[in-house]
This record gives structure tokens, C-alpha cells and sequence, in this order.
């Protein structure tokens, strides 16, 4: 029996925030604001703890850090900074290379089984930001959120040179698994796996192998739902990922999945997937996705995922809801989550050119709807006096407007929008 793993990568959404000394955005000079140095290790104990707290929450098995996986994530985002690469791969002779595959990379760091998974971003700054963009990604979340896994190693680095180059690199693997491979080889007669083990000639006795591979799935609910009921500060957009489960849609809504443990149930079939408003109102332009319709087939017969093809709204509580079948009765299940709350005051942008009058004794929260599927905004030109956040691709933060300003533009690749303060 041979294993075959999956490898995803999300690359972080990044808009480059370019600041004018006036208002006319062909202003020859520009500063190029760019992210401040990172706390490696305190980002790397963030995004580990976020993880688990998410893992939790979900009443499923946290993941204990191991320090060979440890070594090798860290040696991997190394790799990814130093050569300006994004893959799952290295090529011998360049700079912290440590083997072409993961499970080379792995075994390199002294970990015994071959049996492991790899998530990995780019261009985010935070471990939560990090894991927040993994989760959005459908594949990427089948990985974090798998029943298969107990043990985690993370990795992150930044640029030296340019600190808009940064990498986070999650590699996660089952204890049970590393322990059988650490023993001798089954020699006996009988069934037996192998390739699963840093010595792909290691055997195990199929039985053992089973009963270490059901524990770990037993450990874990019988149903896995993301977003997990009940949670909140959910974003409300998806944008892109490698492979890209929606290639034709550059944004659309934060996708909804159901997992269906396979130690509990042996066949499943969904009969319907609907998302709701907080109103009862159903959400329409969705696509339902599963093994058959998966373009890239990396879905397994278990796993289910519901994409909007539109942002969903921010503040917006939706209730997800499921039919399926199994062992020949239905069964429906209901649960609900809470998009990102804005505490600042929100504006909606949905023209090209627009006007807003702000108050400059408060933050406010500009969010640019989309207008098609590829509706990106790119290189928005402001100000330098003037303070502003990147949320995502969409919304901005202004957390600083002058009082002796009158007005002032933003403007991107396609939008304008006319500031006036008071």
C-alpha cells in the first residue's frame, strides 16, 4: 500500500499600497509602504496556538508540536525566502536545500514516517492571518482540519532584503504512524504496507497498520464542519489558492465544508447543501462540490464544500444546512456562523467613482464591493498623511485623517473615491 499525500499552497493576497504627496495620482514619485519585520517565533507559537484553539473548538484532536517536523518546515520556508520560490519542492544545489520532496525533507529532519502533509502561504505577516488565508482555501483546510493527524510543525521566515516576501510552511503528521515506523520490520507471514516510512522498504503488518490509522480518525468527531458552529469573525471572501478549486472566479464567498469521518460512516451521500441568511432568505448562486465535480480531484468520497460564488456580507449571521444519506436513512443537519464584525464605521463602495464625507474623529471601514468575479482592486495611490490598514483585497481601514484636510482621493487601477473630511 502506497499513500498519496496532498500538497496545497495558498498565496496570500497582496495589494500594494502606493502613497502620493498630493492628489494627483500621476505623481512621478511614490513610497511603497511595505510590512515591518516580523517576530518569527512569536508568529510561529501564534499560528500553532490558532490552529489548535480552531481544532478545539471543533472538539477535535489537538495537534502536539514535534520538533523533526519542526526542523523541517522551518528548513523548507528557509528554502522558499532565500531562492524566491513557491512550491512544494526544492532543487538540489540552491540555497537550504534539504531534499526535492516532503518526504525527503522529512526523513532529512530524522522523522520516521514518510506519511506527512504540507500546507503552506506567502505574503501574510501574522500566524493568524496565515492560518485564517489557509482555512479559506478549500483544499488547504481539508488538510489542517483531517482526523488523520496529531502532530504539527511550523516554519516562517521573512526576507531580509524585502520584507513583502515572507512564507509559512505547516507539515503535519500522525504519532502512531512515527512510532511503527521507528520499530522493526514485519518479516512474518501475512499482510503488511510499506513505502510508508522513511525507509520505503520498512514493512508493517497490515492489522497494526489499521488500528493505528482508525485510532486517530476515532479520536475525532463524526461529522467536521467548517465554519464550526458557532463561530464568529468568519471571513466573509475566498480568493485564490494552488490548485484553484474555482479558476474562473478571482474572488468569490468564504467556502462552507462537511467532512464525514470514514471511521464512522462507509458510505455518505449528500442530497443537499443551502446556505441562509440571518433573514431565512437562501443564497442562490452557490456551487456545490464534491469528488465527481472537484476539477483538480482532491476531494475524497467524504468530503463536501459549498462555494458563494459572491463575497458573503460582513456582520452577517448564516445558517448552513445538510441532507444526507447513509446505511439507507436521512439525516439533516443545521449550524450557523457570524462573518467578520466591523467596530469602526462601515462604508460600502459600490461604483467606481464615488464620494464619502468622513468624520476625521473616527475610524472608519471602507469596503469596495466587487463588480464582476475578477473585480480586484490593485495599487491604490493615497496620501502619506494619511494612516490606512489592508483588510483584504476589498476593504481598507483609514485609522488616521488629518484635521487640516479638506479632502483627498484614493484611487486604484479602477476605482476612484473622493474623500472630503469634517
Amino acid at each position: 500500500m502506497r499513500i498519496s499525500l496532498l500538497f496545497v499552497i495558498l498565496f496570500g493576497t497582496l495589494m500594494f499600497w502606493q502613497s502620493t504627496q498630493g492628489q494627483n495620482i500621476a505623481f512621478p514619485e511614490v513610497e511603497i509602504r511595505k510590512p515591518l519585520a516580523m517576530d518569527i517565533e512569536y508568529e510561529i507559537m501564534r499560528a500553532d496556538t490558532y490552529l489548535n484553539e480552531i481544532r478545539q473548538a471543533m472538539s477535535m484532536q489537538s495537534l502536539n508540536l514535534n520538533s523533526e517536523l519542526k526542523s523541517a518546515a522551518q528548513a523548507h520556508a528557509n528554502y522558499l525566502i532565500a531562492n524566491d520560490e513557491v512550491s512544494h519542492n526544492e532543487t538540489q544545489g540552491r540555497h537550504y536545500f534539504t531534499g526535492t520532496k516532503l518526504a525527503n525533507r522529512t526523513a532529512y529532519a530524522g522523522f520516521f514516517s514518510a506519511q506527512a502533509s504540507e500546507n503552506l502561504s506567502t505574503q501574510h505577516y501574522d500566524g493568524k492571518e496565515s492560518v485564517n488565508g489557509l482555512l479559506s482555501a478549500i483544499y488547504h483546510r481539508f488538510g489542517f482540519l483531517s482526523p488523520n493527524i496529531d502532530l504539527l510543525g511550523v516554519g516562517a521566515t521573512q526576507s531580509d532584503t524585502d520584507s513583502q516576501k515572507s512564507a509559512f510552511v505547516y507539515v503535519m503528521g500522525n504519532d502512531g504512524l512515527n512510532d511503527l515506523c521507528k520499530q522493526k520490520s514485519f518479516a512474518s507471514s501475512g499482510r503488511y504496507v510499506y513505502k510508508v516510512c522513511a525507509n520505503d522498504k520498512h514493512r508493517i503488518q497490515e492489522s497494526i497498520y489499521n488500528k493505528i490509522v482508525a485510532k486517530s480518525k476515532k479520536n475525532n468527531p463524526k461529522i467536521i464542519l467548517y465554519p464550526y458552529d458557532g463561530e464568529e469573525e468568519v471571513p466573509p471572501a475566498f480568493y485564490q489558492e494552488s490548485p484553484d478549486p474555482l479558476p474562473q472566479y478571482e474572488v468569490s464567498g468564504f467556502p462552507i465544508s462537511i467532512e464525514f469521518n470514514d471511521y464512522f460512516f462507509k458510505e455518505v451521500h449528500v442530497l443537499s447543501f443551502r446556505l441562509y441568511t440571518q433573514e431565512g432568505k437562501e443564497i442562490h448562486n452557490v456551487l456545490l462540490m464534491d469528488k465527481a465535480s472537484d476539477p483538480h480531484q482532491r476531494f475524497t468520497s467524504h468530503q463536501y464544500a459549498l462555494f458563494p460564488l459572491e463575497r458573503l456580507d460582513y456582520q452577517q449571521k448564516y445558517k448552513a444546512q445538510v441532507l444526507y444519506e447513509t446505511a439507507g436513512k436521512e439525516h439533516s443537519i443545521t449550524w450557523n456562523f457570524t462573518t467578520v464584525q466591523v467596530m469602526d464605521i462601515f462604508h460600502t463602495v459600490s461604483t467606481r467613482e464615488a464620494q464619502l464625507t468622513l468624520d476625521t474623529n473616527k475610524n472608519h471601514f471602507i469596503y469596495f464591493r466587487p463588480e464582476d468575479p475578477h473585480d480586484i482592486i490593485q495599487n491604490i495611490h493615497f496620501p502619506t498623511d494619511i494612516g490606512i490598514q489592508f483588510v483584504d483585497n476589498h476593504s481598507i481601514q483609514l485609522t488616521f485623517l488629518p484635521k487640516d484636510k479638506k479632502s483627498f482621493d484614493i484611487t486604484s487601477e479602477t476605482r476612484r473615491l473622493h474623500i472630503e473630511l469634517k
